[in-house]
């Protein structure tokens, strides 16, 4: 695991930070009218799931890297024939990938391309090369999240629940592989015709437990 940023450190690339900014209805409808060229509704009414509101679907994707190779800043993917390229599925879903390093800036508007400077690197410094307004107003937003005492605690709890998680999986597969060692040694005595007391006396192991590794080892020479 990489060694842990200060919250004053994190730019929105950074999911954390992310996650707290898009809580804020005005930073979510900033970055969505900005990524689509638009002035976007955005219809979700705490508490309340209107299914007549999922006509649409977006997803959208922000990276530091070009995942397609063409340099672009943009690549948008809409449901399509093989067959038939020009027939597409009217399902409404629309799926938008963004590179923070794209080098085609003619293809895309201006304030689009300080958005993902900005993602990427969310400093005092780039906000004010902004000319943006709406970057620069998003990152006022940004300084009072990354100022909160809150946000804080909150951030340094998910940084201990990852630690928490990470060694849990260290722990489940050194008992995995040690289960699967045992199982090998057992199936060797097998074929050596020992029974499960004289496993156990040698492997220093539950007879139970050896039975039980014994049994399931003949269920899977039957599958």
């Amino acid at each position: 695991m990489n060694p842990r940023k200060l919250l004053k450190e994190l730019n929105l690339l950074d999911k954390f930070l992310f996650d707290e900014a898009m809580d804020d209805p005005e930073n979510a409808k900033t970055m969505l009218d900005i990524i689509l060229s638009q002035n976007t509704n955005l219809k979700h009414p705490p508490g309340v799931v209107d299914f007549k509101l999922l006509n649409e679907v977006l997803i959208v994707l922000i990276m530091p890297f070009d995942l397609f190779g063409y340099g672009l800043y943009r690549y948008t993917f809409q449901m399509k024939c093989e067959e038939v390229p020009e027939l597409k599925l009217d399902d409404g879903a629309t799926r938008i990938f963004l590179n923070t390093r794209g080098k085609h800036p003619e293809l895309v508007s201006p304030e689009l391309i300080e958005l993902l400077k900005y993602m990427e690197h969310s400093t005092d410094e780039v906000s004010e090369a902004c000319e943006s307004e709406r970057i620069q107003e998003m990152h006022r937003r940004v300084c009072q999240i990354r100022a909160s005492e809150k946000t804080e605690v909150k951030y340094m709890q998910s940084w201990e629940e990852r630690i928490m998680i990470k060694q849990e999986g260290i722990a489940e597969g050194r008992i995995e592989g040690e289960k699967a060692l045992l199982k090998s040694l057992i199936e060797k005595k097998m074929a050596k015709k020992y029974s499960a007391e004289q496993i156990s006396a040698m492997l220093e192991v539950d007879v139970s437990e050896v039975e039980n590794i014994m049994k399931e080892i003949q269920n899977e020479k039957y599958l």
